[in-house]
């Protein structure tokens, strides 16, 4: 039987255990391509002791719902809080979508994954619902008043734009496409349908 020790924990605030803790779980998720993770594994994963994971998670549903809860703080708004008021609407929109792009890029997989949890699916499926509407409704203000287009149209065009990505960006990561590529693209694609829109439907939507 094998007397080798593990090494101790490096101290750290309560508050940064538990962020490292997530962090491995992310990271351990990824890797196996897997939410059925083990609290024993997460431990191993964090150089932690099983006691001292279990001090921060009595249950593994509990560091799921941590996992969750990180993930949509993330994502929330998609940094529109963040964009200044008098940042042209273009820049904001390339802003917005590169964000959005990234993230599903590097974390649609958790998101995917915990959505298989049974425990979990509902408030999965619930948050993306209410992230999505969030920047809906942001979008669809902004650009009928920037593009002068009637109700109706921005909201098919943001609709489809907003959903997109949680839906696609997991194939172009299998496929190896370069996220770089990706965000140039779809931002080009995004504002040249916008300018297209308004020349077509410009002016409709003055009155409304």
């Amino acid at each position: 039987m094998s007397t080798e020790k593990r090494p101790r924990a490096r101290r750290m605030s309560p508050q940064a255990r538990r962020e490292s803790i997530v962090d491995a779980a992310v990271q351990l998720i990824i890797q196996t391509d897997h939410s059925g993770v083990t609290l024993e594994q997460v431990a191993e994963a964090a150089g932690i002791s099983k006691p001292l994971i279990y001090k921060y998670f009595p249950r593994r549903d509990a560091l799921l719902e941590a996992i969750l809860a990180r993930e949509f703080k993330a994502l929330s708004g998609r940094g529109l809080d963040s964009m200044p008021d008098d940042l042209p609407v273009e820049q904001v929109i390339r802003g917005t979508v590169e964000r959005a792009l990234r993230y599903y890029h590097d974390h649609g997989p958790i998101l995917r994954l915990l959505a298989s949890e049974p425990a979990l699916a509902q408030k999965t499926r619930a948050g993306n619902r209410t992230s999505r509407s969030e920047t809906t409704r942001y979008f669809v203000k902004a650009l009928r008043e920037h593009y002068g287009v009637p109700e109706d149209v921005a909201q098919v065009a943001v609709t489809m734009v907003v959903n997109a990505p949680i839906h696609s960006m997991t194939y172009l990561r299998h496929q190896q496409v370069d996220i770089d590529r990706t965000v140039e693209v779809w931002c080009e694609f995004i504002v040249g349908g916008w300018q297209a829109l308004q020349k077509r439907y410009g002016g409709e939507g003055t009155g409304g």
